[in-house]
């Protein structure tokens, strides 16, 4: 039986159009938002220009404002995106993925891991922690 069919006493109906493929979705999007995101971690990692917190800052501002936009309309289909709440969620919640990244590619440093292996390590962790707190926190 297909993940998009739940039980409703005793008979089946279809989850709402708006929930089908949200995981697909979300997964597009991702690849897309998490490559470019990425390829500026990874260049300003790899050049030491700027500290691991700061190339990550940098890279999170990059994904959070491409993020809000491409996962709240394309993804979700949220509505009321103007409005402060979903807005507020969504920085707390990409502050809290920066944070979370910062501190592993640091630890994995700290016990003799590239950076870079690190940073790209985390990023299935991530990814699966932000859709399940955008779908049921942020965008819901």
């Amino acid at each position: 039986m297909s993940s998009s069919v739940i039980e409703q006493g005793g008979t089946f109906a279809s989850t709402p159009k708006r929930q089908r493929g949200q995981k697909r979705r979300f997964g597009a999007a991702g690849i897309i938002n998490v490559l470019l995101t990425n390829l500026v971690l990874q260049v300003l990692l790899a050049s030491s220009i700027v500290s691991v917190t700061a190339a990550t800052l940098i890279s999170q501002l990059i994904n959070t404002c491409l993020g809000y936009a491409i996962y709240g309309k394309i993804v979700f289909k949220a509505q009321g995106l103007r409005h402060h709440r979903p807005l507020l969620r969504y920085i707390l919640l990409m502050t809290a993925m920066w944070l979370l990244n910062t501190v592993g590619i640091e630890f994995g440093a700290t016990v003799g891991l590239n950076k870079n292996l690190v940073a790209a390590g985390l990023i299935p962790c991530l990814a699966m922690l932000s859709f399940i707190a955008q779908k049921y926190w942020v965008f819901r």
